[in-house]
């Protein structure tokens, strides 16, 4: 996957492809807008990925760039578990991540980098391009599929931050933990 982004005054924009087993996809927009899709079949088009990757050059002379990761803000959604977690606890994070590897990748956003779980928490981990957009595209996912109840989600700036900030719920009140 390749993931190209320019900063205009007034927004991010995203320029992406992927490829499949079948198809070729590219994928542009506004980030925390799902933007526009184009698919190219690539066994009937075999001109598909010489497309895609002459497109990249031309992104990259009008002045997209792919955004190294300790540029990249990060959000956190964690859940109070019992103990070192159950099964159930597990499955709850992979219909999760899965949820917000959808909607962060359709707004240009980002993807879920992975969790843990253990010691009461569970953290799901979000590398996003733009914190305050990630912030309502997260809750407003959560939300739609019935997983904001008793979330807490944080975010810091960049990667190497250490302090977390949290933005839901608004009645959160101490110290944001990793544990």
């Amino acid at each position: 996957m390749i993931k190209l982004y320019r900063k205009t005054e007034r927004s991010t924009e995203y320029w992406e492809y992927w490829t499949t087993s079948t198809h070729l996809v590219i994928h542009w927009g506004i980030v925390g807008k799902k933007g526009d899709t184009r698919e190219l079949d690539i066994k009937k088009d075999k001109q598909a990925i010489p497309l895609a990757e002459d497109e990249q050059k031309k992104m990259k002379a009008a002045g997209f760039s792919p955004i190294p990761s300790e540029q990249m803000a990060q959000v956190v959604i964690q859940y109070r578990i019992t103990g070192m977690g159950s099964t159930k606890d597990l499955d709850k994070e992979q219909a999760i991540e899965n949820l917000l590897n959808e909607s962060l990748g359709w707004t240009g956003l980002g993807n879920c980098d992975g969790h843990d779980i253990g010691s009461g928490t569970l953290n799901i981990f979000c590398d996003v391009v733009d914190g305050a957009i990630a912030e309502k595209v997260v809750i407003d996912c959560l939300k739609e599929n019935g997983q904001l109840d008793g979330a807490v989600i944080a975010r810091r700036e960049r990667l190497g931050d250490e302090s977390y900030k949290v933005f839901w719920p608004d009645s959160f009140k101490g110290e944001f933990e990793l544990m």
